[in-house]
């Protein structure tokens, strides 16, 4: 399985280079082993929204969010919009819509519930939260920094996310200058009207447009995908690419603890490097100068993070879909609330491992997505020619359902 688009496809959004924050007085959890055996989790369909045989179609649905209502909010990226479904799978109404008029917006690529109870569209440039009420009704925007934000350059919103009263984002702010760009990216708590409450990590560097040679390594910032935060309001994030550490810190940016496990990152396989070689190919045939780039024999260590209400972490990695006992779609590391390895969960389900994908809400119910990942390696921007040619249009289908655990 291809984990986490995001991790892949963002890397053709921003260069960075990692500088990690002091971590010496940090206490590090060292996991070797599970402790217990793993355990089994069997989805049980509660209702569909989708598919060849559903009246709804969706262009690129790439992401979702519940209410404590129970109702689930469908962020669709190509049609600028959040398809709003009850608690029983009833279709309720659209929020949002392409446009730049109250409560429109173009290309969202993240969705959040606000602290104010609004739904957040987030729009990557300019970087902003569209808000919307449940009744569709436009509530405002949340500028990234806030009424003061710095006018020099431009900041993009790369992801968002808000729990347990910490509204997370990831964002780059971007400098032009004379045949150059500095590129800024930071993980950020803002304030409800998008003011900086603290910085949880940043990243500096300086492209130079007369030496473009690409390096992946280089490329990708480790946290902008593997990143999340609990229901307690702490901030998980890995800081390194090859490495499965998890740093963890509390909402004020004070170090909590840093997670790691013994791993071996597996070598990538054909169609993965393909896809990563299509993606430098594209920005190379779009830019109006030529460019070199060096792609990564192996996926980043840590994938994916999913906050659990225990205080827990589930972590997808670059092993979740390889050696997989029959049946079982993706297998998850399980950590508890203090940091350690608690056992490995198998999710069973009839899924492709190379295009659909798994949502997990803060309910506990989990979204089977047929087309989750090529909607979201189409959804970065390269044009849809990253996926593979015999795949042909795809049917985006949304399947919610119950865990069973065994």
């Amino acid at each position: 399985m291809k984990l986490n688009p995001c991790s892949i496809v963002l890397s053709l959004m921003m260069l960075i280079l990692f500088s990690p924050a002091a971590v010496a007085d940090t206490q590090v959890i060292e996991n070797s082993s599970p402790a217990h055996q793993p355990v089994i989790m069997e989805l049980e369909e509660l209702w569909r929204v989708g598919g060849e045989k559903d009246e709804h179609l969706f262009g690129l649905m790439i992401d979702a969010r519940c209410d404590a209502d129970g109702n689930v909010y469908l962020l669709d990226h190509q049609l600028s919009r959040v398809t709003m479904v009850s608690p029983t799978g009833q279709y309720v109404r659209e929020l949002g819509g392409e446009g730049e008029g109250p409560g429109e917006c173009r290309t969202p690529q993240t969705i959040t519930m606000m602290p104010d109870g609004t739904v957040g569209l987030g729009q990557r440039f300019p970087g902003k939260f569209i808000k919307v009420s449940k009744d569709g009704l436009p509530a405002g925007n949340v500028i990234l920094g806030g009424d003061g934000a710095d006018q020099t350059g431009f900041t993009m919103l790369l992801s968002g996310i808000y729990r347990g009263g910490t509204l997370l984002a990831c964002t780059m702010h971007q400098v032009p200058g004379e045949n150059t760009q500095t590129r800024d990216t930071y993980l950020l708590r803002l304030s409800g009207t998008g003011e900086v409450m603290t910085q949880y990590a940043k990243h500096s560097m300086m492209m130079d447009f007369g030496k473009m040679h690409l390096v992946e390594r280089e490329m990708v910032a480790p946290f902008a995908a593997a990143h999340t935060v609990g229901f307690g309001g702490r901030v998980f994030f890995t800081p390194e690419r090859n490495e499965y550490r998890i740093a963890v810190q509390n909402p004020d940016g004070s170090p909590d603890k840093i997670i790691t496990r013994r791993f071996k990152n597996p070598k990538r396989d054909e169609i993965t490097l393909a896809r990563m070689n299509a993606l430098f190919k594209e920005q190379d045939e779009a830019l109006p100068f030529k460019i070199t780039w060096e792609v990564e024999k192996v996926d980043q260590a840590v994938a994916e993070m999913i906050a659990l209400p225990d205080g827990g972490l589930q972590v997808a990695h670059a092993r979740s879909g390889l050696d997989l006992p029959d049946g079982v779609f993706i297998n998850y590391d399980v950590f508890d609330k203090d940091g350690r390895w608690s056992h490995e969960l198998h999710v069973r389900c009839e899924a492709d491992a190379d295009h659909d994908g798994l949502i997990f809400l803060d309910d506990g119910r989990v979204l089977l997505v047929k087309g989750l990942q090529m909607a979201r390696l189409t959804a970065s921007g390269n044009g849809g020619s990253v996926g593979d040619e015999e795949d042909g249009l795809m049917t985006i289908e949304v399947i919610c359902c119950r865990p069973r655990l065994k």
